[in-house]
């Protein structure tokens, strides 16, 4: 007769991974706000008002050093919770916000624009992915 084998219990994230996983969820909310600005602020400027451009332009200057650290975070909330996709995604994030900050100043728009539309929509996936059950981690 054959012996059944058990399922293993389903695992716990530990408190690391859970204060890390925290930690990201807020730096990738503010940081999902912050790109989901910059198309209304630039549709502003395009609608005549000159303070719209110069807020697209800050907001470009903080979400470079934002995105780091979310890339830092998600680096390693990926280490702790065993997964290569997050950390690739925000890394790829943080060099391609770079990337087109200089692309922006540079006025090459035929090719800040699509990276911009890009960008919004990783940091908005990176954002809701993080508060998905995916993201805790816990393995059934």
């Amino acid at each position: 007769m054959a012996t059944p084998v058990l399922a293993h219990p389903p695992t716990r994230p530990s408190a690391a991974h859970l204060l890390t996983l925290w930690t990201f969820r807020m730096v990738a909310l503010l940081q999902a706000a912050l790109f989901v600005l910059q198309p209304i602020s630039i549709g502003s400027f395009l609608q005549g008002s000159w303070a719209a451009f110069d807020l697209h332009s800050v907001i470009g200057g903080l979400l470079v050093p934002l995105t780091m650290l979310t890339g830092l975070v998600g680096l390693v909330l990926a280490v702790l919770a065993r997964r290569v996709g997050p950390g690739v995604g925000v890394a790829v994030l943080a060099v391609l916000t770079t990337v087109q900050v200089g692309l922006g100043h540079t006025r090459q728009l035929a090719v800040h624009v699509p990276l911009g539309v890009a960008l919004v929509a990783l940091a908005a996936w990176l954002c809701v992915w993080s508060w998905s059950g995916a993201a805790k981690g816990a393995r059934r």
